[in-house]
């Protein structure tokens, strides 16, 4: 089915919903787990990732930074957290959300068990029997995706889960109101999500002109998620600077709401021909409703789910 096809689809549609119903039955099943090891952790956290992982790594990092004031948290790709970090501390636990790259989560892994620190790592189960050893030897937690983004997507709702659940005491309301979305669940919005957003994707798709996105540094690890889909569609989309977003013919703006001096900033100098996706919700939540909307641009409509 054509991308553009698809987004006028409710059929598809339907399919989708029903199925990310399903990815968030499975996360809240992985959330149980991350909550455990953080009710043990009492030291400095380091949270690391590969690829996509960057977005529940990002989630984890900006919801404990600013949902509890005693954690301690630093964000880190894994590698650079093993080799540049880790041999120079003495205590702190460390999570780690893996999507491909598993030499490089091995590699970290190694370091992580001879300097003795405790860890959960997640990673996609891979179809190499001898890398399914090695993550079983790592005692790392395996789990199932179509593509990169679904397993993004996966591990930020089980983040998300762990931590509405845990913190739904914090800063008064806003911790309880992201606990009762958290409770209401993210699946059911997916259909509203889509009808939302269509023009914007429908231009990004019909466009006969490569296309820049700019997002804020907190949607980052978000709209990376997004470009990795629309480049799987085979669209000529590039991630740019925002200092240099000047310089080109068209554009594709990705921000939150509560981002609106930053915005307008880069409104004030953008190329004639922008696009936007403003996402009106608690920063918090923002990161999922943007890997919702590359989730089913890859969304292999017709085949039956698991």
């Amino acid at each position: 089915m054509q991308l553009l096809q698809k987004l006028r689809d409710s059929t598809c549609l339907e399919q989708a919903e029903k199925a990310l119903s399903h990815i968030e039955e499975k996360a809240r099943e992985y959330s149980l787990l991350i909550e455990s090891f953080l009710n043990q952790t009492s030291e400095d956290l380091y949270i690391t990732y590969t690829g996509l992982g960057y977005l529940p790594a990002s989630i984890m990092y900006w919801y404990l930074t600013i949902m509890s004031s005693s954690s301690k948290c630093i964000l880190g790709e894994v590698e650079e957290i093993s080799l540049h970090l880790l041999p120079y501390r003495e205590k702190g636990s460390i999570l780690a959300f893996s999507i491909e790259e598993y030499s490089k989560l091995i590699s970290a892994l190694h370091a992580i068990k001879t300097l003795e620190y405790q860890y959960l790592a997640f990673a996609q189960l891979p179809l190499d029997e001898r890398l399914q050893t090695l993550l079983k030897h790592y005692n790392v937690k395996t789990y199932s995706a179509n593509n990169p983004v679904e397993a993004s997507l996966l591990l930020g709702l089980s983040v998300f889960h762990a931590l509405a659940r845990k913190h739904r005491g914090n800063f008064q309301s806003r911790g309880l109101r992201l606990a009762k979305h958290g409770e209401e669940g993210f699946a059911q919005f997916l259909p509203s999500l889509i009808e939302k957003y269509r023009g914007v994707l429908e231009e990004v798709v019909e466009s006969r002109e490569p296309i820049v996105v700019f997002s804020s540094r907190f949607l980052e690890p978000a709209t990376l998620t997004l470009i990795y889909a629309f480049r799987r569609s085979n669209l000529p989309i590039q991630y740019g600077l925002t200092e240099l977003s000047e310089r080109v013919e068209k554009a594709l703006l990705v921000f939150s709401s509560v981002e609106d001096r930053v915005r307008r900033e880069y409104w004030a100098r953008a190329p004639h021909t922008t696009l936007e996706i403003l996402i009106n919700t608690d920063p918090l939540e923002a990161g999922i409703y943007i890997a919702m909307l590359s989730y089913y641009l890859l969304f292999p409509c017709g085949k039956s789910e698991k």
